[in-house]
């Protein structure tokens, strides 16, 4: 047997595109990919697997008669036993394949409860009118859930309620037990939260929320998207897990999973019906499967992408949940004592919390003038990131628009300011942040480099703010000397050529290399920057033209405000 640190070596060394280089308007790049939060990187030990053992004798599931139709059905069916057993579950707990991510598995689960609206608004509107109030479903969800685990319960037959965040930036448990004992009477009680924050990492206490909820007979549904990849999930007191595979290490291409207690599956007709799901079909009758992971999964499954979501779920158990919690906590200890350091950051979340180590930052003017303390905009800075060291980072509000709202002190009056301007097009002024995760696998000379470049783009990027512009009919920054990546991917293919190119060039710069190139780059472009402002303000001018009400909520620096005074 390997040991876990050897394993991660292999992680390590075998992501795709981990010695790949970029090309950007500063030259050669490494590509450091700091935004796992929101995928994982393939593997190639994984990929080379199912390109070896599955797709050789790949066939359609629902057979087993012939060789390629039992060898698929035996590793999506060993696929399923490896995620039960990666969750510590039991023949109990049905493990459900989904199609996009923990999404499709929440969206599952409100149908198998039966609490499906009608879009159709008025059919809508006479379904509500028809439920008594007493017979809503109360859902609980919590203060920084990701829209996937708020929007299908808002759009759900259930009253939703938002448990507050407490003193400390975490779920208020004692709120959460008073409005477990105000919704007692309720007809069912769900509780559907988040294991960690996909925006600030935090965490949430599992056992105590759950051990709550089990208290006053609710239902214990818990969003592992964004921690599964790094946690130990135990289902023995859980009655639902929402997984997004293709968030883990070789992850990408997978499917999302439900995995629940078969209490929950009391309807005799499954959510989507299909092929796969029935015994028996007459010209005038037909019957459905027994079998709950059957009968929920109508159709020609995502059989690759299932078999994919199992491999890596097993892959995580190999190097072990403990050894991968304890990295991850030493990285978040890292991270944080770096980002502490440099002023003109804010950390959202605060400082003092346990978390993942996910980072979301404000960056802000550091310079003297009327700008000072002004939001740098996370689209400019995510652009610099890319540009000048080539870390691949993320901007916006992580789809977690209600914490945006605490994490940016943002009050209805305002929100409503904004959505209206972003409904006429000013998408530029949606609020947000650069999120930067920073996986257990690294190692210390990429997170060196991840922090410095972070250090130095805190440090120097607004003086090269005037390098750059906003492209409105993208809704993306770029520098002014850049071109725009081409859309149509399939133009170029040839079906003959034996070698397609590659996304990335083979050549890696060095990271110290690239550090040192990337300061005298920085030197540079500061020296030049005064001569920029004619050109910045010409560019600001013709790019975007907000009107009086728009302009007074805007958040950010353009660059033309940077030369109003001396840098």
């Amino acid at each position: 047997m390997h040991s876990p640190d050897s394993l991660i070596e292999k992680i390590r060394s075998d992501i795709i595109g981990c010695d790949g280089a970029m090309t950007t308007v500063f030259g050669p790049k490494p590509m450091v990919y700091a935004d796992y939060t929101a995928s994982g990187r393939s593997l190639k030990f994984i990929e080379e697997l199912i390109q070896q053992q599955v797709l050789p004798c790949y066939a359609n599931t629902h057979t087993e008669t012939t060789l390629t139709g039992a060898n698929t059905t035996a590793w999506r069916e060993s696929a399923r036993q490896a995620i039960r057993q990666a969750v510590n579950g039991t023949e109990d707990d049905k493990v459900i394949f989904c199609g996009s991510g923990a999404t499709a598995a929440i969206n599952k689960l409100v149908e198998v409860l039966n609490l499906r609206l009608p879009t159709d608004p008025v059919k809508r509107r006479q379904v509500l009118e028809l439920t008594a109030p007493e017979e809503r479903p109360i859902v609980l969800i919590g203060p920084y859930e990701h829209h996937s685990n708020e929007l299908p319960w808002r759009e759900s037959l259930a009253k939703v309620v938002v448990v507050p965040l407490d003193s400390r930036g975490q779920m208020d448990l004692q709120a959460l037990e008073s409005l477990l004992q105000r919704y007692q009477s309720a007809s069912r009680v769900i509780g559907s939260f988040s294991a960690a924050s996909n925006v600030t990492g935090l965490r949430t206490d599992v056992v105590a929320v759950t051990r709550l909820l089990k208290r006053y007979g609710a239902l214990a549904c818990w969003d592992y998207a964004a921690a599964g990849p790094y946690s130990a999930i135990d289902m023995s007191e859980l009655d639902a897990v929402f997984l997004s595979p293709h968030k883990f290490v070789g992850g990408p291409g997978s499917c999302g999973v439900l995995v629940a207690k078969a209490a929950l599956f009391v309807n005799p007709v499954p959510a989507t019906a299909g092929g796969g799901t029935v015994v028996y079909v007459s010209p005038d009758s037909h019957a459905y499967v027994t079998n709950i992971e059957r009968r929920e999964e109508a159709g020609t499954p995502g059989i690759v992408e299932s078999i994919r979501a199992g491999l890596v779920m097993s892959l995580q158990q190999q190097v072990g949940a403990e050894r991968i919690a304890e990295l991850e906590q030493q990285m978040a200890a890292r991270v944080m004592a770096r980002l502490k350091k440099i002023d003109n950051i804010e950390i959202l979340g605060g400082c003092e919390n346990e978390r993942l180590p996910i980072f979301s930052l404000r960056f802000r003017s550091n310079q003297e003038g009327p700008g000072k303390g002004r939001d740098l905009h996370y689209g400019f800075v995510v652009a610099l990131l890319n540009d000048l060291f080539g870390v691949q980072a993320r901007g916006g509000c992580s789809c977690a628009g209600p914490y945006a709202h605490y994490l940016l002190h943002m009050d209805r009056d305002y929100s409503r300011q904004v959505e209206s301007a972003v409904l006429l097009g000013a998408n530029v002024l949606r609020p947000g942040w650069v999120r930067l995760s920073f996986n257990y696998f690294i190692c210390d000379e990429e997170f060196d480099y991840l922090m410095t470049a972070i250090e130095l783009v805190a440090r120097h990027a607004e003086q090269m703010l005037v390098y750059y512009h906003y492209d409105a009919v993208n809704g993306v920054w770029r520098h002014c000397e850049s071109q725009a990546v081409p859309r149509d991917r399939f133009a170029g293919i040839n079906w003959f050529e034996e070698n397609v190119e590659c996304s990335l060039n083979s050549q890696r710069p060095g990271l110290q290399v690239a550090l040192s190139n990337a300061k005298k780059q920085i030197e540079a472009a500061v020296a030049a920057a005064q001569s920029r402002y004619p050109k910045a303000l010409k560019q600001d001018q013709e790019a975007v033209k907000l009107p009086p009400e728009q302009e007074a909520i805007r958040w950010f620096l353009w660059p033309s405000e940077v030369f109003c005074y001396e840098l």
